[in-house]
């Protein structure tokens, strides 16, 4: 099997994670797969890349060396793919988003729209997952830009704040007259549900029990039928018109950011499309 860009990529997520059951996690491909493309990149260059221990694995000396160009090979490569057509001035490529899928339906619109008037002849890849798991993918050169909240500084990220959010706990009126307490919705693979979780004082808010659930736009429609006290981002909340803030309830500030490395966008167009991210409202 020939040698691809991506054998190139897995071995730099390889370097970052030092082990490849994490890496091919982080990669979503499985050990025997990213062994064989890290052997494929041994036999191109004529020279082994890693040391396999116990614990892990090390670069050679080559590979260390090969590591340094390897990021350099990545960037010149997706640079080419951003570049003016000579026939007709146009925009071509594909350039990649990670956003959370509840972050997407109200964020991607405008963006897409202004993207469109501007570089109709770009396509546009949505990456879709945790915001945490989105700043990992920029990070590893996985994807071109995250849309994320609340991202962690990293020495190799630009960071952008672009919006604000709150997130706090949702209802109905109908729940809120009621005596008997209500379950919790929420999805509690998110970092703010840890806090406002532990700023709940049960007796007050009349909660008791959850359902648990990943999907904010689920959580949101379940509370929307009085089925219980949704924990939610306003923007996802303001999609139903019956949900109100509980009033006392505690809140966690959202911070929705743009991140990206700032050595893999240089050109003009990603600099337009930066700018075009940071105007969204």
């Amino acid at each position: 099997m020939a040698l691809t860009l991506d054998d190139i990529k897995y071995f730099i997520v390889l370097k970052d994670s030092l082990n490849i059951t994490r890496a091919s996690e982080k990669i979503g491909i499985t050990q025997p797969t990213l062994s064989y493309a890290i052997k494929r990149l041994e036999n191109e260059l004529g020279s082994e890349l890693i040391i396999r221990l116990k614990n892990g694995i090390q670069l050679t000396k080559f590979g260390e060396e090969f590591y340094k160009k390897s990021k350099n090979l990545v960037l010149l490569w997706e640079d080419s793919k951003k570049i003016l057509s000579t026939k007709n001035e146009e925009v071509t490529g594909e350039f990649s988003f990670g956003i959370h899928p509840s972050v997407a339906l109200y964020t991607m619109s405008p963006l897409l729209e202004e993207l469109q008037k501007k570089f109709p002849a770009i396509d546009i890849k949505l990456n879709h997952g945790l915001s945490r798991e989105m700043t990992t993918k920029v990070i590893n050169w996985e994807i071109d830009f995250g849309i994320v909240i609340n991202p962690i500084e990293h020495d190799d990220l630009v960071i952008r704040e672009i919006n604000k959010d709150i997130v706090t706990l949702f209802t109905t009126k109908k729940l809120l007259n009621q005596k008997d307490p209500a379950k919790l919705i929420y999805d509690p693979e998110l970092a703010q549900s840890s806090y406002i979780l532990k700023n709940i004082k049960s007796k007050k808010f009349n909660i008791s029990g959850h359902i648990h659930s990943s999907n904010l736009e689920v959580v949101a429609k379940l509370a929307s039928q009085n089925l219980g006290v949704a924990l939610l981002p306003q923007k996802v909340a303001a999609a139903y018109k019956n949900l109100i803030p509980v009033e006392s309830a505690p809140s966690f500030s959202d911070r929705l950011c743009l991140v990206y490395r700032k050595e893999k966008h240089q050109n003009p167009v990603s600099q337009q499309i930066i700018k075009s991210i940071r105007d969204i409202k």
